[in-house]
């Protein structure tokens, strides 16, 4: 969805940021034994495991991704760009909660 600021049109990420970040949330989606696990090791006394796992997760998707995008383009995510990273992981992040309960309810 590349199109010029100057018509008052966001940019957002490029496709193929848009489809590292998707395959970064399917990863953690497809396997989220080793967060849980680190999630049991670190939870704090308060809380509850569920939501510390997810947020922790989340963490991981977004710092992984943020890393790659420098490596791959120099530069931090711009406002736009940061914006659609948080609209794709508000509509994905459903299905990674549910993974998460899932696998928390076969121990």
């Amino acid at each position: 969805m590349n199109t010029l600021h100057s018509y008052g049109i966001t940019m957002g990420l490029a496709d193929s940021d848009r489809k590292e970040l998707e395959s970064l949330i399917k990863a953690a989606v497809h396997d989220p034994k080793v967060p849980i696990g680190l999630a049991r090791r670190m939870v704090p006394t308060q809380g509850n495991i569920e939501d510390f796992a997810y947020g922790l997760v989340s963490g991981m998707v977004i710092g992984n991704f943020i890393g790659l995008f420098q490596s791959k383009n120099k530069r931090q995510p711009d406002k736009d760009e940061i914006a659609d990273l948080f609209s794709i992981m508000m509509v994905r992040m459903p299905r990674l909660r549910t993974a998460i309960m899932k696998e928390l309810d076969m121990r």
